[in-house]
């Protein structure tokens, strides 16, 4: 295992490839490194984590094109309809969103983002993207089929699924889906 710093258990003996469990902990270790971020950014920005949650679907729909109301960050976040008002009310108070009326229903209330947020976000973030960008520009093409093939695998792997619980799927286990019909 060359440049790979295995930390976990079931180790193989080493090769310059790294085996699933070396890129298992490689991705603990982003993990972690970007909850460090995340909570850094927040802490420089004055945020908490729900209200940094908030930021990123405002912009985001801003982006789309969407005015989101205060029902769909409750739906969002899932969070109370009380919780998103005060919530709102911080985002409005420390310069990052506008109460506006809504383009679609002139009687309900939309909330847009400032152009504050977005340059503070932009100024926060800028530096990071740029150097995530810069990794994956150094992978060729092959290796980003792969990435994205692992990585979707992976979110795969995680998500909940709406389904009553059953054995999992990956040890002997096999989805219905998967069983020809009668």
């Amino acid at each position: 295992m060359s440049s790979y710093q295995a930390s976990g258990y079931w180790y193989g003996e080493g090769g310059s490839v790294p085996e699933a469990v070396d890129l298992l902990n490689l991705m603990r270790r982003y993990r972690e490194a970007e909850r460090r971020m995340r909570a850094a950014t927040r802490g420089s920005m004055g945020m908490n984590e729900t209200d940094m949650s908030a930021l990123r679907f405002l912009l985001s729909a801003h982006r789309k094109g969407v005015t989101p109301r205060q029902r769909d960050f409750a739906e969002e976040l899932g969070i109370s309809n009380a919780s998103v008002s005060v919530l709102i009310d911080r985002l409005c108070r420390d310069g990052y969103a506008e109460r506006v009326v809504h383009p679609a229903d002139r009687r309900s209330v939309g909330i847009v983002p400032t152009d504050y947020s977005d340059t503070e976000v932009r100024g926060t973030l800028h530096r990071m993207h740029e150097q995530m960008m810069d990794a994956v520009g150094t992978l060729s093409e092959d290796e980003r089929v792969a990435a994205a093939k692992f990585l979707e695998a992976m979110i795969r792997s995680v998500e909940i699924d709406d389904e009553p619980s059953r054995p999992s799927a990956g040890r002997g286990a096999v989805r219905e889906s998967a069983l020809p019909s009668r």
